[in-house]
């Protein structure tokens, strides 16, 4: 297992910015059918009603190819709605049946989880979660808003009506409206998903992968797959491509039981430096020793004293090409801050010789506590500022990040969306018109200070 891509799931999971996805393999897990097992009985129970052989070959050859929403969409034309419905519910009943503990330690995650999506009509997360959560089965428009909710995406057990087995269905019912699919789009977009229960060769997921490139305009944040060993080399690279970071357990049991393990150690933290050994008192007169390299004296702090918060503030400059002299001033000007630990400043400056681009760019945009928009005419030219600006808006929407509009140079900055933030300097003087840019920079700094300082507040 990659400790450094599960250490970056844990940083998403402490933001408060992680969605959990639940697969079918979540029910699974307490002896439910999952998808293709389903599809099997439905055709099962199809040529039992002496279903057309062209009709059971139709649904046998989805199985086979692992396209299993088009076999559950064929089944339920064979079948008849009502017949259809019936084999469902009847064979994804959880009465009596244990919550599994996958589900469990998916609930454990609620002090600091946004939110559950799944694609399971059973109620073993209502379960797991004991009421705890609002259970959604028909977005809103405001869904990317909320919190604390889960999402089932294919209707719930018994209201037959809310249920979803057919693509056509699916895009009507998810993304039918502009709204639904504007608040998708910004859901995908803003925060990092942890895909739970899926299998290598389920459609479901590769759906769900391209739904989420399609709403996140090409540049999604950081997603997570807890996926079992054995993944192949092609299908590794599918998922790698889609933004998707491999969790990648032994399975030794064959139960998958290490999943809720790695789910649970999610809320762990590292343990608290201990404290550095007490230097001895010398005898009155004594000349001390003097203390060894490694020695640090306990610094007791006053009573009174406000306690440090428990990160410096992660700060992303949003900047045009032809504005790096003004970026590398403005740097300088901000050092105090850096040496403080009150901030710790990226920018695209700052990736290395083979990384790739837009994939740090777009995973310190969606980690700023604060972004910074370096604002003239060239960033207002640039496409890549332009989706940056669009990233930063919605996660201030969503109050995740605060965004600072910095005016560099005379443009029409009054006619974008961020118009209606408060710009600094905050006569909307440019800096280059100033007679002293660097008392521009002074003042916009001075600006930033108070702005991290109210962070810093809601950090600690």
């Amino acid at each position: 297992m990659d400790d450094e891509i599960l250490e970056q799931l844990r940083e998403r999971y402490a933001s408060g910015n992680l969605i959990v996805f639940a697969g079918a393999g979540v029910s699974a897990a307490a002896g439910m059918p999952t998808w293709k097992q389903l599809a099997e009985k439905l055709r099962d129970r199809a040529r039992r009603r002496s279903a057309d052989p062209a009709v059971l070959d139709e649904i046998q050859q989805y199985i086979s190819s692992n396209q299993l929403i088009n076999a559950l969409s064929a089944a339920k034309l064979a079948l008849g709605p009502q017949d259809f419905n019936w084999t469902v519910d009847k064979e994804l009943d959880d009465t009596g049946r244990d919550v599994p503990e996958v589900a469990q330690a998916i609930a454990a995650l609620k002090p600091k989880l946004k939110a559950v999506l799944t694609t399971n009509i059973d109620r073993f997360l209502e379960r797991a979660f004991q009421g705890e959560w609002r259970v959604v089965d028909r977005p809103t428009g405001d869904v990317a808003m909320d919190r604390r909710f889960i999402l089932k995406l294919h209707g719930t057990l018994r209201a037959w009506d809310t249920w979803v087995f057919s693509r056509d269905q699916y895009d009507r019912a998810i993304f039918g409206s502009p709204l639904l699919q504007d608040a998708f789009g910004a859901l995908y977009r803003t925060h990092s998903i942890l895909f739970v229960g899926f299998g290598l060769a389920d459609d479901n997921i590769d759906q769900t992968l391209a739904r989420v490139r399609a709403l996140s305009g090409g540049q999604p944040p950081m997603h997570f797959a807890l996926l079992p060993k054995g993944v192949p080399p092609f299908r590794r690279k599918l998922l790698e491509e889609s933004g998707i970071r491999l969790i990648v357990y032994e399975n030794q049991s064959g139960d998958h039981a290490e999943v809720a393990e790695i789910l649970l150690g999610l809320e762990q933290v590292a343990p608290a430096p201990q404290p550095p050994p007490r230097l001895a008192t010398p005898a009155p007169g004594a000349r001390p020793n003097a203390a060894p390299p490694s020695a640090r004296p306990t610094v007791v702090p006053p009573a009174n004293a406000r306690p440090t918060a428990q990160r410096p503030v992660r700060v992303f400059f949003s900047y045009a090409s032809r504005d790096e002299e003004l970026l590398s001033r403005l740097e300088a000007h901000m050092s105090p801050l850096k040496r403080e630990g009150l901030i710790a400043p990226w920018h695209s400056g700052k990736i290395g010789a083979g990384e790739d681009l837009e994939r740090a760019i777009s995973e310190q945009l969606e980690a700023a506590d604060l972004v910074l928009l370096l604002v003239s005419a060239s960033f207002l030219a640039s496409e890549q500022g332009d989706a940056q600006v669009t990233r930063a808006m919605e996660r201030r929407a969503a109050g995740q990040a605060a965004v600072v509009p910095i005016l560099l140079r005379p443009c029409d900055w009054e006619t974008t969306r961020f118009a209606e933030l408060q710009a600094v300097p905050r006569d909307k003087k440019p800096v280059t018109k100033w007679a002293d840019e660097d008392e521009a920079l002074l003042q916009v700094v001075r600006e930033i200070r108070a702005v991290v300082t109210k962070l810093r507040a809601s950090l600690g």
